[in-house]
């Protein structure tokens, strides 16, 4: 594990005075289910807590998303799924866009009810917004 890096994420946790609301067994149920339970593995963005911002969230938020990888989604700096002790919030679209030709407006593959249907069994909280999901690490 990268020196210090549990150190940093604790110091921010304290400064911004977060709760934690997911623990490693939940992100893992979640990341389990995401590439087993799934129709497909979902687009997804990742907030770090040591991030300033979010990277790619204005595609996200407007509708430019395909599948994604689950494989590594709670990974960062070489760690592969020790990093989710440092995740603010994981924001999921559990859809994708599928492309029928240029001349075709994409079609729209949803997976929903199956994504919430995992969300309650593996109790999960999340917020929705216009087809977002938001899991918080931390609030």
């Amino acid at each position: 594990m990268p020196s210090g890096l549990k150190e940093k994420v604790k110091r921010i946790v304290e400064q911004r005075g977060l709760c934690s609301c997911m623990n490693d067994t939940k992100w893992n149920e979640l990341r389990s289910a995401m590439m087993n339970e799934m129709p497909f593995q979902p687009p997804y963005i990742v907030k770090f807590l040591f991030d300033e911002q979010c990277y790619g969230e204005a595609e996200f938020q407007n509708g430019s998303y395909y599948t994604a990888d689950w494989y590594y989604a709670l990974s960062i700096e070489g760690l592969l799924f020790d990093a989710a002790f440092a995740v603010e919030w994981i924001k999921v679209r559990p859809s994708y866009l599928k492309n029928a030709g240029r001349l075709i407006k994409p079609q729209v593959i949803s997976a929903e009810n199956e994504f919430i249907a995992i969300l309650k069994k593996y109790n999960i909280p999340f917020e929705e917004k216009d087809g977002v999901y938001c899991i918080y690490g931390y609030r």
